[in-house]
């Protein structure tokens, strides 16, 4: 989360303080709400959170929805997370909190430190795409504040926990929706490595639907604003981030789906480009970028190694430089050098791959890359 955010409530960055680390340029954005003037609090609110378009298993994207509590300067936030790779996650947190207690069987609380203190009450659960999860926070008595999710899908819920506030009501001013690429706190993070992701937040209801907020205003985070859009839609807004790349996943050799690319002996620059079995770490989770490169986290970009233009020259990873050596262009399945004019060709599984006269026949030279922010398979 960003300084945007201070402006609606406090910048509650529950799991990093934002003064402790510089910001890295990545994506996201922010729905606010409004309700009646009228309304002084809420017992309850409900949210709702349906990620239409899956980053991937190793992303690090965060969607939330944030309020404040009334008579207060504290506020807390409740959503999900894709967490890089470790089990997926839904969480509950308030700031300046001391006291909570877990819900369902598999939650937990724990605090947090930093700017201040808190506690956090989370749950690994394994969401799906496509699903709306409800998300009923409400007040429960002796200032105890509650959340408990629901799969609308499937109508399975479960509670993450509650927390002791210094309040009894919800505040309606300075509620907001937030899509967050927590990788800003990596310092060789980038819009073109982050993957494309699309999610749509609810119009947040009080007191069982006794009243429903208006969306204020829409935005997005500076230095990849033109990564970003906010679309308002008859039931809130979708937020889509990242766009131009595509999702992060494997690059696969077509027609064998066991076989994948790969960083060798793991994500870093100067090692060799294989193929080898698919095992979804992160040296074979990649993104394609807009600008043509093909990335995975770290700044590291798929590159012809010593900028070769020879048919057979080795293809290696390294340093994102920005360099025509590291650009490829999806002819169908074939991925073209831009510098050379040569595509990509793999051999047996643990090999280098190498650059090759171009074939629409060589079965080797075929790739399938992750789904796109444009089409739900790239052409």
């Amino acid at each position: 989360m960003n300084a945007m955010c201070c402006r609606v409530l406090l910048c509650l960055l529950f799991l990093m303080p934002l003064a402790a680390m510089a910001e890295s340029i990545v994506p996201g954005s922010y729905t606010n709400y409004r309700f009646d003037a009228s309304i002084a609090g809420f017992q309850s609110v409900d949210f709702g959170i349906t990620v239409k378009v899956d980053p991937g298993y190793r992303a690090n994207t965060f969607w939330s929805n944030q309020f404040g509590l009334v008579g207060t300067n504290s506020g807390a936030y409740t959503g999900m997370q894709s967490d890089g790779g470790s089990d997926r996650i839904f969480l509950f947190s308030v700031w300046d909190a001391t006291d909570a207690k877990p819900g369902s069987d598999g939650s937990y609380c724990q605090s947090f430190g930093g700017e201040g203190v808190g506690q956090s009450c989370r749950m690994a659960y394994a969401w799906k795409q496509g699903h709306t999860y409800r998300f009923h926070v409400a007040y429960e008595g002796g200032q105890w504040l509650g959340v408990t999710v629901t799969d609308l899908h499937t109508g399975y819920a479960f509670k993450l926990g509650s927390i002791r506030t210094a309040s009894t009501q919800i505040s309606p001013k300075g509620m907001v929706n937030w899509t967050e690429y927590f990788e800003w706190n990596a310092p060789d993070a980038s819009c073109y490595d982050q993957p494309y992701s699309k999610a749509e937040f609810a119009l947040p209801k009080g007191d069982g639907g006794v009243a429903t907020a208006s969306v204020s205003s829409t935005s997005v985070k500076p230095g990849c604003s033109a990564f970003s859009e906010v679309m308002l839609t008859p039931a809130g807004s979708e937020h889509r981030n990242a766009l131009g790349n595509t999702i992060r996943g494997a690059v696969q050799a077509a027609g064998k789906a066991s076989w994948c690319m790969e960083s060798k002996g793991g994500a870093a620059s100067g090692v060799a480009a294989i193929s080898n079995i698919c095992s979804g770490d992160q040296s074979q989770s990649w993104v394609y970028a807009s600008d043509h490169t093909l990335r995975l986290q770290n700044n590291l970009c798929l590159d012809i190694s010593g900028s070769s233009k020879a048919v057979g020259a080795a293809v290696g990873v390294y340093t994102c430089t920005g360099g025509t050596n590291q650009r490829w262009t999806a002819m169908g399945a074939l991925l073209r050098s831009d510098w050379s004019g040569l595509c990509l060709a793999a051999a047996s599984p643990g090999a280098q791959l190498t650059m090759q006269s171009c074939s629409f026949g060589a079965a080797n030279q075929r790739w399938d890359l992750p789904e796109s922010s444009r089409t739900s398979r790239w052409p």
